[in-house]
């Protein structure tokens, strides 16, 4: 399997396309196509153009004076693939790509949940037990001083920080157990803390959340309901 790098100039082999290299992990290739846009793509869905034969060299080449003359027959495809695309094509094109990003989502989603559950297994205890108000729910207090035996020694960013991970460790626990309700008191503040949970909330499936019952909450609580099948 080729191993691909940053500036590699790469085509598609399941769809039209290609473009250039922006970022390589350990899973995906990133390939930024002509509209300026990053996908998300598997190594064995690309040929990076050194690999290939006949036009793919030439399209490396950066000599031009060594290219061969080309044909009148050459010259007119060229002159044809020149030319804007219809709306037809363009659009198909388009759809392509919806197509290609949608079942990378799918991937990166399907890697998520793995992650998760694999983090989640590692620790000893289900660490919502300590919060259990009743079978299968728990409350979560994310203030600071719930968390923490001196916050007064921590930066604004560390104690976001620690309310952040043990947010993930929670939600971790909860699909790990099959949990049916959390409801996470975060405050108000800023609204720093609840925005980036909301954030990390909507990269998980089969849940719901609203803002949890201003009577019994106030207005700094999120309520997360858990649909597993």
């Amino acid at each position: 399997m080729a191993k691909f790098q940053i500036g590699d100039k790469v085509k598609f082999l399941n769809q039209i396309g290609g473009g250039v290299v922006t970022k390589v992990t350990d899973d995906f290739v990133f390939v930024q196509d002509d509209t300026g846009f990053d996908m998300p793509m598997q190594p064995n869905e690309l040929i990076r153009m050194a690999d290939m034969s006949g036009a793919g060299k030439l399209f490396n080449d950066n000599s031009v004076s060594e290219l061969p003359k080309a044909s009148k027959q050459e010259e007119l495809t060229k002159k044809m693939a020149a030319k804007p695309l219809e709306p037809e094509d363009e659009i198909r094109q388009l759809r392509n790509q919806v197509a290609n990003l949608k079942d990378q989502v799918a991937k990166l989603k399907h890697q998520l949940e793995n992650l998760q559950k694999q983090n989640a297994t590692k620790l000893n205890d289900n660490i919502l037990l300590q919060h259990l108000v009743a079978p299968g729910e728990a409350e979560v207090d994310l203030h600071i001083s719930m968390l923490h035996e001196s916050p007064d020694t921590l930066s604004a960013h560390e104690t976001f920080e620690v309310q952040m991970r043990y947010f993930r460790v929670c939600m971790n626990h909860a699909v790990l157990n099959k949990m049916k309700r959390v409801v996470f008191i975060h405050g108000v503040g800023k609204g720093i803390l609840k925005d980036e949970i909301v954030k990390e909330l909507k990269q998980y499936d089969n849940i719901h959340f609203f803002d949890a019952p201003m009577a019994k909450y106030g207005v700094g609580a999120t309520e997360v309901y858990f649909n597993f099948k």
